[in-house]
């Protein structure tokens, strides 16, 4: 069974790769899942739209890359959570953008892998070199 971090990254290698079904497969089928993203209406409350969520989110992106500033994942016993700072350059919906990304979770360990349980993400400020 991979670890959290690797988890955790294959997450975001998945977003990257636009393969909405790896993420739809990382993410915990439970009533208390949780992903907040940055857009006001961005919010998906338990697993049932998990999958649409993802898939939409897949087919948006396009020129998709991401750079890490830092990424720290801790795990004990059956939870693990996540900490990241990164810049995003990538085409949504057709509009080239890049801003620096800020997100956090949590995952919880099943028999056979981690899945996410939670995630948050917010944009953080513009990314000239003095402020990374």
């Amino acid at each position: 069974m991979p670890n959290a971090h690797d988890t955790v990254k294959s997450y975001f290698d998945a977003l990257v790769d636009r393969d909405a079904e790896t993420l739809i497969a990382m993410m915990l089928p439970a009533a208390h899942y949780v992903k907040i993203g940055t857009d006001a209406d961005e919010v998906v409350e338990g697993s049932t739209d998990i999958a649409a969520y993802y898939r939409n989110h897949a087919a948006s992106t396009e020129d998709f890359s991401i750079k890490f500033i830092n990424l720290d994942v801790q795990e004990r016993a059956n939870t693990a959570w996540f900490y990241t700072r990164q810049v995003w350059t990538l085409k949504w919906q057709g509009t080239p953008e890049e801003f620096v990304m800020r997100m956090t979770g949590v995952l919880e360990k099943t028999d056979a892998s981690w899945k996410f349980a939670q995630i948050h993400a917010s944009i953080g400020v513009s990314t000239t070199e003095e402020q990374l």
